[in-house]
């Protein structure tokens, strides 16, 4: 039984439950009554040296410090979501993401994250309100919940890529059905092409 319970140990080992219910992933904590984030340590042991460039990501976001992104996202970073497409550069895709968080101020919650050679994800869990202007959209107070997956492509160390699939609708609709113009028959570079199945 306990070879048992210290491989499950093991396999959990990136998520620790700390005193007063407050949980780290990959050394992140959650302190003060407004949910700000603080980073409390370097890499741990045996991690792929990689997971600082997804924290890092993390940590300018949740804490509105985009400059934290110009250590590990390249100067021309291809950037695309499912609210604003072709965003090329580090500038442009800084600015796209200033107003979404002055317009929304998110609680951004890490789920989970990780890179694995040349690509890397970062899924988190806004907790949003839109009480700011957005891109042309009056705000309206609502309130809710955005999961949000990052899908990074590493070269040599920076993000040249960066696609946000959304594994929630409610901000997506909620943006649609206000009038924000959504993307429609996207086609992003393939592995591999898919043929037409048989009717």
């Amino acid at each position: 039984m306990k070879n048992s319970e210290e491989k499950h140990a093991t396999l959990l080992s990136r998520r620790r439950l700390l005193i007063n219910g407050a949980i780290a992933t990959a050394g992140l904590g959650v302190f003060g009554e407004a949910g700000a984030q603080e980073a409390t340590g370097g890499t741990q042991p045996g991690k792929a040296s990689g997971s600082s460039i997804t924290l890092q990501i993390y940590k300018g976001f949740s804490q509105n410090r985009l400059d934290l992104w110009d250590a590990v996202i390249h100067p021309d970073v291809k950037s695309n979501s499912p609210a604003g497409r072709n965003i090329d550069g580090i500038a442009a895709l800084k600015r796209w993401n200033q107003s979404f968080i002055d317009a929304f101020r998110p609680r951004t919650d890490l789920v989970d994250h990780f890179v694995a050679g040349d690509r890397g994800l970062v899924t988190i869990n806004l907790h949003w309100k839109h009480d700011r202007p957005f891109n042309g959209l009056a705000s309206t107070g609502k309130t809710g919940t955005s999961v949000e997956n990052f899908i990074l492509r590493i070269e040599n160390g920076l993000v040249t890529r960066w696609d946000v699939a959304d594994g929630s609708l409610d901000l997506a609709i909620y943006l649609h059905d206000e009038g924000l113009k959504m993307p429609t028959f996207v086609e992003p570079p393939a592995l591999i092409k898919g043929v037409a199945l048989p009717s």
